[in-house]
């Protein structure tokens, strides 16, 4: 832990939720915000009939625009914790690249799902979709509305190291939030092979399921405690496909942590396409955790 969350605003609503849901996390943590603003020059087009103002764009009327943002910012980050202490950098270029870069030995760097654009994806369609494969430590997405502040944190296991590391993300944040953890672990037996004989499904069923539950006791055995902090875990084994899984024990969850991928017992586990399908289908923050770098 470096004591420094990366907060990614360009002025847009959603970037706003995110910077509250940074604020609210560094009082509890005690940690320092770095706030970013990125800006890039679009080159002049002329495409059957349209015309961007692209390069025309003054750089200086963006760089006053970056300071503007930042400087907003800041104002709410002293109106929500006056004792926290705040930093602002503004640079140029793609915001995904940008935030990646300063990510580099944070503690998370946090984005809203959307922001600024033409599509209303400046924060989700291209940045916190990158930055879900980018990002040097944990990426914590924000979606609409108030973010909730009770309920346990959520957290995908399997077998993998991603699992397990996303698991001792989730422990970590519940210990600072004062709260427990619902580890979800799930397993999928129903093959067309099986579908024909009952019994066997039975069989398979019972095996894969005491396999899964199995798994789960041994990651928390690895991780929990470690640290030194005791959190109260739920463990929860769900048949079926991993993002229903999750998705169907989050509605009173106040953080959702899941792995960037994922490998496991009979095709089931968090694969990449699993952390993504959270990010669009809960409208709770969610935190993507890769492996730590060695």
């Amino acid at each position: 832990m470096t004591g420094r969350i990366v907060v990614g605003v360009d002025g847009s609503e959603q970037s706003g939720g995110a910077l509250e849901w940074a604020v609210a996390r560094a009082r509890l943590g005690g940690e320092r915000l770095e706030l970013v603003n990125a800006y890039h020059l679009t080159p002049d087009l002329d495409f059957y009939g349209f015309h961007s103002l692209g390069a025309s764009q003054p750089v200086d009327w963006l760089i006053e625009f970056s300071e503007h943002v930042l400087d907003a910012a800041a104002a709410r980050v002293g109106e929500l914790a006056p004792d926290l202490t705040c930093t602002l950098t503004s640079t140029m270029g793609h915001p995904a690249h940008v935030l990646a870069a300063v990510s580099e030995g944070a503690d998370a760097v946090v984005v809203g799902r959307r922001g600024l654009g033409a599509a209303a994806s400046a924060l989700m369609g291209s940045v916190s979709n990158r930055l879900t494969t980018q990002a040097k430590c944990p990426l914590v997405v924000v979606g609409d509305g108030a973010f909730p502040t009770s309920g346990p944190v959520v957290v995908g296991v399997d077998d993998s190291a991603f699992g397990t590391n996303a698991l001792r993300y989730a422990l970590a944040e519940a210990a600072v939030r004062s709260t427990s953890v619902r580890a979800v672990a799930a397993y999928d037996v129903m093959h067309q092979a099986f579908r024909a004989d009952p019994e066997l499904v039975t069989q398979v069923r019972r095996e894969v399921e005491a396999e899964t539950a199995d798994v789960l006791a041994r990651t928390l055995e690895a991780v929990q405690g470690r640290d030194g902090t005791s959190v109260s875990v739920d463990q929860v084994l769900v048949e079926g496909p991993a993002a229903d899984a999750l998705l169907g024990n989050a509605d009173d969850a106040q953080l959702v942590v899941v792995g960037t991928h994922g490998k496991g017992l009979v095709r089931r586990v968090l694969l990449g396409s699993v952390s993504r399908q959270v990010l669009n289908d809960t409208d709770r923050p969610v935190a993507v955790v890769d492996l730590p770098e060695s």
